[in-house]
C-alpha cells in the first residue's frame, strides 16, 4: 500500500480549505495512494469483478477498461483487448 505524503503547506491548506478534520484527510490519501499505486494488471482483474457485478457483460468490461487504461497513470503501453482479456483469464 502507498501512502501519498504532503509536505505541511500544503497539508495545511487542504485542511483550511475543506471540512475535514486531519485524521479523514490522512485516510482519504492512504485510499488515494492505495487506489492509484495497482499495477496494471490488479486495475484490470479488480475493475473486471467490479464491472461484472454491475451486471455488464465481458465485450462491454473489456472495452471500458481498454478506455480507462488510457486515462490512469501506469508505466506500460496500451494493451489490446486480447491482451486485456490473457490477464483476466490467464
Amino acid at each position: 500500500m502507498s501512502k501519498i505524503i504532503l509536505d505541511d503547506a500544503f497539508r495545511n491548506h487542504l485542511l483550511s480549505s475543506y471540512p475535514v478534520k486531519p485524521d479523514h484527510l490522512d485516510h482519504l490519501l492512504e485510499d488515494l495512494g492505495e487506489y492509484f499505486s495497482l499495477e496494471p494488471k490488479e486495475f484490470i482483474c479488480r475493475r473486471h469483478n467490479e464491472l461484472q457485478k454491475d451486471g455488464l457483460r465481458n465485450k462491454e468490461i473489456y472495452n471500458r477498461i481498454q478506455n480507462e487504461l488510457e486515462t490512469r497513470l501506469f508505466s506500460t503501453p496500451s494493451l489490446s483487448i486480447r491482451q486485456i482479456r490473457r490477464i483476466i483469464y490467464g
